[in-house]
């Protein structure tokens, strides 16, 4: 029923490291929680859940488990029951039990007598089934909708903001990454891989990549920003994957271990740096009573603890060196640039798209995290309760604190982390290629790059150093006076807002973003330049919530309106519904038997134009 193997036990660490910070961090929000019995239960269960999933061996126990992480995280979501929450959870519930029927679908396809059965018996019966990628779709379907993959990710950036925050960090650190796990231990039962799969898988990752970081941007939520960064972060590890599944249908054994470490590896990294960053979100939301980042500013200096672990988060989630999060793409990047030699037009194109694709995610992530830590922490207060917010409880920063650890551990440690993912796969073992010495990773593509964090972490602190003692030696002359302001009064409105950040990114981007836009100004005695107050504010819905989603809601509300007036009939409406009916099928049998002549399809036509009158026009009621 239960069982470790190598790389259940990867996972299994994966969420132990994200689920112990969390519950020092947990019980330290707890007062903020109104029903807490009701969170208790379903927290602890959520966490038995997502363990329960990578130590399951039977089919029923990983769906009883699957089915068991998605409910009580549903109910977590409804924790603080507002409206907000209750649509999200609605949402929420949707989206996971969509993805649960093709994961159950797999399952009755691929085992239908034996759902009982161990996922060493599923991997012979994958190898004799006819249609393999059948097999395929369903698990990317099932299991990438829970992952967060675009277009089936509109539902994690109204979830995550609704849940509380310790939630909001286990659902985005560690849930996502348990969707990971069951895409590639599904994938890993199925043989003989075809190209096509690892294009398509590779293709959903850098639009997701992209689609994340570009909605993230224009957030004004910093829950619903983060919520986003983990859509981007989802479609950077499903970059490592479908360029590990591609080098293995090419035969490039070695450039495939490497390209599956590396996505491995930034599923580690990300649920680091994103549990903290939610936590910090978390503690600045607790003192400020709002998650709106126009109401935060200058809490730099009232809670520095929290400010400078979100900044560790920030530097890492935007792949600065020498952090977690740079040593996982620089791995992707050397990945994909190792495909030069590769002659095939459709994977030259896909490989472009995607090295164009993930260098401009890393360029706005970066925008979009200056943008997140300057208006929440630098400047000066914008709303009453940043001018008195304070650092959260002794918990919460205990919590904050050993994820901190758990970030630069993973950058520190990267060579023996690795090791164990590599070892946990069934994949090459490239680690003595990649590290020839412990503290050098090497890469094993065609350029040999190579890239040490210890070195350049000493190299940092030692240049930090030199400019302080420089600082200290030269002894310049400080004088402190207020800031420059044109010849206006310096106030918080005069500093840059979010939706000021994020406007010329969002002018370039408008046909995607298709913004609604208010404006209100408050002239003053007529003078068009001249105002006492004016209000600009920015709403972007997303493109596939309002063009896909919505479009599936209109057409299900029509047809099931169709279906309301089709059992509300009058008895009159009835009989000419079924003579019509009776008309077509005799119709049908005459065109079949080739005994059709234009008098008849004229006198049929009249009759048939008069019984639909009877149906659209008869008595209302």
């Amino acid at each position: 029923m239960l069982g470790f193997d190598a790389f259940s036990l990867i996972f299994f660490l994966l969420i132990i490291l994200g689920v112990f910070p969390n519950i020092f961090y947990t019980f330290g929000y707890l007062p903020h929680i109104k029903r807490k019995t009701y969170f208790l239960v379903n927290y602890f269960a959520f966490i038995v859940s997502m363990i329960g999933v990578v130590l399951a061996k039977e089919i029923l126990v990983f769906l009883f488990f699957w089915e068991l992480m998605s409910l009580t995280s549903w109910q977590l979501i409804l924790t603080e029951n507002t409206k907000e929450s209750r649509e999200a959870g609605r949402f929420y519930f949707l989206m996971t039990h969509l993805g649960f029927v093709f994961v159950l679908l797999f399952f009755l396809i691929l085992s239908p007598n034996d759902l009982s059965a161990n996922f060493s018996v599923l991997k012979l019966y994958a190898q004799s089934f006819e249609y393999p990628t059948l097999l395929f779709f369903l698990i990317a379907i099932g299991f990438l909708s829970k992952a967060g993959v675009v277009p089936l990710h509109v539902w994690l950036p109204y979830a995550h903001p609704a849940a509380p925050s310790p939630v909001s960090a286990l659902m985005s650190g560690v849930m996502l990454k348990v969707a990971i796990y069951a895409f590639l231990r599904f994938m890993f039962i199925l043989p003989a891989w075809q190209l096509e799969w690892g294009i398509i898988v590779l293709f959903l990752g850098a639009i997701t990549s992209l689609v994340g970081v570009l909605y993230a941007l224009s957030e004004h939520d910093i829950k619903a920003l983060l919520a986003n960064h983990s859509v981007e972060n989802i479609g950077i590890i499903l970059i490592a994957i479908g360029l590990g599944m591609i080098f293995h249908t090419l035969k490039l054994d070695t450039l495939s271990a490497f390209s599956f470490i590396a996505g491995v590896y930034h599923s580690f990294n990300h649920m680091s740096f994103k549990s903290l960053l939610f936590m910090t979100a978390g503690s600045v939301l607790h003192q400020t009573h709002t998650k709106n980042m126009e109401k935060y500013g200058g809490l730099i200096k009232l809670m520095p603890i929290t400010a400078f672990l979100f900044l560790l988060a920030a530097i890492s989630i935007t792949a600065l060196p020498p952090t977690n999060g740079f040593l996982s793409e620089w791995m992707i990047f050397q990945s994909m640039l190792s495909t030069a030699g590769i002659s095939d037009i459709s994977l030259k194109l896909s490989f472009g798209f995607t090295i164009f694709a993930l260098a401009l995610t890393g360029g706005l992530a970066i925008a979009c995290f200056v943008k997140a830590f300057g208006i929440t922490f630098l400047g000066l207060a914008r709303s009453e309760n940043a001018k008195h917010a304070k650092e959260v409880n002794i918990l919460m920063l205990l919590g904050q604190m050993f994820m901190g650890v758990v970030v630069v551990g993973l950058m520190l440690f990267m060579p023996s982390i690795i090791k164990a993912i590599n070892a946990s796969m069934p994949i090459s073992n490239i680690y003595d290629k990649m590290f020839p010495n412990y503290f050098v990773m090497h890469s094993v593509a065609h350029n040999f790059g190579a890239v040490s964090p210890l070195f350049l972490l000493v190299a940092l602190i030692g240049i930090t150093l030199m400019v302080w003692l420089a600082y200290k030696v030269i002894n310049p002359k400080i004088r402190e006076y207020h800031t420059w302001a044109c010849g206006y009064d310096t106030n918080a409105k005069l500093q840059y807002s979010t939706t000021g950040f994020a406007g010329p990114i969002r002018r370039f981007f408008t046909w995607l973003y298709k913004p609604d836009v208010h404006k209100h100004k408050e002239i003053l005695y007529g003078h068009k330049t001249k105002f006492k107050s004016s209000l600009y504010e920015v709403h972007v819905k997303p493109l596939f919530e309002r063009s896909l989603y919505d479009s599936v809601k209109k057409a299900i509300n029509y047809i099931t309106y169709i279906v309301y007036r089709a059992s509300h009939f009058e008895k009159e409406r009835y009989s000419a519904l079924i003579f019509n009916l009776l008309i077509f099928i005799l119709f049908s049998m005459r065109v079949f038997y080739h005994e059709v002549s234009w008098g008849s399809i004229l006198l049929e036509g009249v009759v048939v134009s008069i019984f639909i009158s009877i149906i659209l026009f008869g008595e209302r009621k």
